[in-house]
């Protein structure tokens, strides 16, 4: 990394994908979550900027998973992060493990037609409204930490180019974060079921009487 440094790199993008140990060795990932914390530590050490990259909903993923995974990104608090949900393509490991177990629900689609993500896959004990919906909160518990929004504020206080461009990725953030909030409650209160109505006093329950000897 020394030598990228010096032949001018200044940002790198990447994959951390999760921050539980049995989720990286379920998809092979080949790095263990030690790895990333001394790797982001290191570019830190070099003055590199890092974008890091999440998916939520990969094989073996639970509530408890995709909590040590957020956990995970706050720790290392690189400059910028995007969460995905995991898909599968046709053709794929993934595609194939999914498809035989019946974890891909409803149509095979990963995008609306806004082009937002749209959670495709559902494991037993994990709601896909729930995954969407940690996406969601994946996201605001990462931006509003007063460490994240200082380090915003501060670029964008002592930088008029930066100021502009975090103006700009400010506005773009809040619209998609919106977009997501609507998606996650729509897909919630259909995966809800309606509660039962209570009986009025002019829909009484019938209780059939049995005659004693």
């Amino acid at each position: 990394m020394k030598a990228q440094k010096e032949a001018g790199c200044r940002l790198l993008i990447v994959g951390y994908e999760s921050g539980d140990p049995q989720i990286l060795k379920n998809i092979k990932k080949g790095a263990t979550v030690e790895r990333a914390r001394q790797f982001t530590k290191d570019t830190k050490k070099l003055g590199l900027t890092v974008h890091g990259d999440f998916i939520l909903g990969l094989p073996g993923e639970s509530r408890e998973s995709i909590r040590t995974t957020i956990n995970f990104a706050k720790e290392l608090d690189v400059e910028t992060i995007q969460v995905s949900l995991a898909h599968a393509y046709p053709g794929t490991e993934l595609y194939d493990f999914a498809k035989k177990n019946g974890f891909i629900v409803g149509t095979e689609r990963m995008v609306d037609d806004g082009g937002h993500q749209l959670a495709q896959i559902e494991y037993p004990g994990l709601p896909r409204e729930h995954v969407l919906e940690m996406v969601h909160k994946f996201y605001d518990e990462y931006y509003f930490r007063p460490k994240a929004v200082f380090r915003i504020v501060k670029k964008a206080v002592f930088n008029n180019v930066e100021r502009k461009r975090l103006y700009k990725e400010a506005k773009s953030f809040m619209k998609l974060r919106a977009q997501r909030n609507r998606t996650a409650k729509e897909m919630r209160s259909q995966a809800s079921p309606e509660p039962p109505r209570p009986a009025s006093q002019e829909e009484k329950p019938v209780t059939a009487q049995v005659a004693g000897d």
